[in-house]
């Protein structure tokens, strides 16, 4: 099965298991705690992502791009398989009971040379991918006081618990805007929606 399919299906999964929870609108189901665009001095934003097939990469590099930001990618100690049928044998189980999955140390990333900070992930079953949810979690207290933009590309599902669950994890100490879903099979033509993604909540000076 192709990533496009997986991609399809990864959504469609996640929309069954919700009960199509994933159609209610963003700021409902965000977990957002702050709704205000933020001012970031220029080469104080970064760009934190997870990608599997390759679409949240692309959203995270325009995302950067647009905002000036450095780019770094969450990568797994053992990576998922690179076939579809195995690689959810490997992620449902762990999206489903919501663990964490070993991931390498990020070479360059220091949170105490950034005021924003967009963390990207594709939506696995209605949540973050595991990779994800182990940065978050072992990056938590770093993230205290940052402005926190999340973004995540999707199947079909919508936004579901992605945001909400983030914001959970993440706790109270940083800013957490209102996230943003987008589609992956339009990703590549959706360059204008990611730039303004980034100008509705940061204005970087």
């Amino acid at each position: 099965m192709n990533r496009k399919e997986f991609i399809k299906n990864m959504g469609a999964a996640a929309s069954a298991m919700t009960l199509g929870l994933g159609c209610s609108k963003e700021a409902a189901a965000s977990g957002a705690v702050d709704s205000g665009k933020t001012v970031v001095p220029a080469g104080k934003a970064a760009v934190v992502y997870f990608s599997w097939s390759g679409n949240t990469r692309f959203a995270a590099e325009t995302i950067a791009k647009k905002a000036g930001a450095t780019l770094f990618e969450i990568k797994a100690e053992k990576p998922y398989n690179s076939d579809f049928n195995k690689c959810c044998d490997e992620a449902k189980p762990e999206c489903y009971g919501k663990k964490l999955r070993a991931i390498k140390p990020i070479e360059g990333l220091d949170l105490t040379k950034y005021d924003a900070v967009f963390v990207g992930t594709p939506d696995w079953w209605g949540t973050m991918a595991p990779p994800v949810r182990t940065w978050v979690t072992q990056n938590k207290a770093a993230l205290k006081d940052k402005t926190v933009c999340i973004f995540q590309t999707h199947g079909g599902g919508g936004m579901e618990r992605v945001g909400r669950e983030f914001a959970e994890v993440v706790g109270d100490a940083a800013k957490v805007l209102p996230p943003k879903a987008f589609p992956g099979s339009s990703i590549k033509s959706a360059t204008k929606a990611l730039e303004a993604f980034v100008t509705d909540r940061i204005t970087v000076k």
